[in-house]
C-alpha cells in the first residue's frame, strides 16, 4: 500500500491494476486483488461479527469520543483498537463489556461510580457520582449517558461536566454528583460513562473558562482537533456503569465488598445472581435457557476463557467478577 498525489486532485476506484482510495485527505493506492477471500470459519465469523459490533458502538459514541486523530488513524479506529479486547464472540453473536469502554486514551486512576434510581411525581431521577472522596487532584468529571435499546444499540441521551466536587446531600457518599431526570420516556437501561480531567497548573483553570465548553460532546470536539493543550490538560481513564430499566440502584459495591456482573450472551436465555456482595459471602449464578436453547459455559467478561459448565454456579465471593452466561442451539435432553 501506498500514498499519491494525483496532478488532478483526490482520486477513488479501480484505475488499471491498482486502486484508489481517499483517506483523511490523502490518496491511498493498493494493488487489485481480483481474487478475494471471504473465510467463513468460526473463528472468522466471529472475528467479524467483533469488528462489526465495534464499528456500530464507535459510530454511536463518536460524540463524546475524547481521543486525538494520528495521522490517517481516526478517533473512531483508535477507539476501535483499543477496546476491542472487551468484546467476544460465539457463533456469530457478539457483545460487548460497556462498563470497560474508554472514552479516553488517559492512563492515571478514577474511582468507580455509583448510580441511584428513584420514581417522582413527574418520573424516574438518577445521580451518578464518584464512589469515593479520595478523587487526587481531578478538576472536574464528564460524565456521558447513553440509552440501551433491548438490542443493545447505545443511543446518546445527554452529557453533563460537573466542576463542583462536595454537594451536602452526598457528604457520605460520593463526589461529583450528576443529575438526570425524565418524563415518561420508554429509556431502557442507561449507560453511564465518566473521566476526569486534570489541570496542569492555576493558569490551566483559568483558561478552561475561555473554551466556552458546555458539556462531554465540547470537550471531545476540543480534544478531537487538538484545541486542547495535553500539556495543560490531562485525562484519567474512563469509568462505565449501567443502571437497568427497573433498577433502583445499579451494582455499587461498598468498600468491603466486591461487584458480581453477569451478562447473558444473545438471546438464548437470562441470568440471575449478579450484585453487590460482601468479601466471603456465598454466591449463586443461574443462567436459565429460553426455548430452543441451552446453556453452555460461564466465560470471563472479555475472553473466550471458559471459567466453567456448572449452572447453577456457587461459589464464595473474594474479588470483582464479570461473567458471560454462553448458550447455544438445542434442548437440554440432547446433551
Amino acid at each position: 500500500m501506498g500514498k499519491a498525489t494525483a496532478i488532478w486532485g483526490k482520486t477513488s476506484g479501480k484505475v488499471g491494476a491498482l486502486v484508489y482510495a481517499t483517506s483523511g485527505g490523502e490518496t491511498i493506492v493498493r494493488e487489485y486483488n481480483p481474487n478475494v477471500a471471504n473465510p467463513s470459519t468460526t473463528a472468522q465469523v466471529d472475528q467479524r461479527a467483533r469488528m462489526k459490533l465495534m464499528s456500530q458502538i464507535s459510530a454511536a459514541l463518536k460524540p463524546s469520543l475524547a481521543i486525538t486523530k494520528t495521522g490517517l488513524v481516526s478517533a473512531r479506529n483508535k477507539f476501535t483498537k483499543m477496546n476491542f479486547g472487551f468484546s467476544y464472540a460465539l457463533n456469530g453473536v457478539a457483545q460487548v463489556s460497556y462498563e470497560n469502554l474508554q472514552l479516553t486514551e488517559g492512563n492515571l486512576g478514577i474511582p468507580s461510580i455509583a448510580i441511584m434510581a428513584s420514581n417522582t411525581d413527574q418520573g424516574r431521577y438518577m445521580v451518578s457520582y464518584l464512589s469515593t472522596f479520595d478523587t487526587g487532584n481531578i478538576s472536574r468529571v464528564v460524565y456521558n449517558v447513553f440509552r440501551k435499546s433491548d438490542e443493545g444499540k447505545l443511543t446518546f441521551y445527554g452529557s453533563q461536566i460537573q466542576t463542583e466536587k462536595n454537594v451536602d446531600n452526598l457528604q457520605e457518599s460520593g463526589t461529583f454528583p450528576f443529575g438526570v431526570e425524565w418524563i415518561g420516556l420508554p429509556l431502557g437501561d442507561l449507560v453511564i460513562f465518566a473521566y476526569g480531567m486534570i489541570d496542569a497548573n492555576e493558569k490551566a483553570s483559568a483558561s478552561y473558562g475561555d473554551l466556552h465548553v458546555q458539556d462531554g460532546t465540547d470537550i471531545a470536539k476540543l480534544v478531537a482537533t487538538r484545541a486542547i493543550s495535553f500539556t495543560d490538560y490531562q485525562f484519567t481513564q474512563t469509568r462505565g456503569k449501567t443502571l437497568l430499566r427497573n433498577n433502583e440502584v445499579a451494582v455499587n459495591p461498598s468498600q468491603r465488598q466486591v461487584g458480581i456482573y453477569v451478562t447473558a450472551l444473545g438471546d438464548g436465555g437470562t441470568v440471575s445472581g449478579g450484585g453487590a456482595y460482601e468479601i466471603g459471602a456465598e454466591v449463586t449464578l443461574t443462567a436459565t435457557a429460553n426455548t430452543g436453547y441451552r446453556f453452555r459455559a460461564w466465560l470471563r467478561n472479555g475472553t473466550n476463557h471458559v471459567l466453567t459448565t456448572a449452572n447453577p454456579y456457587k461459589f464464595t465471593a473474594q474479588t470483582q467478577l464479570d461473567l458471560i452466561a454462553t448458550f447455544e442451539a438445542g434442548s437440554p435432553e440432547s446433551l
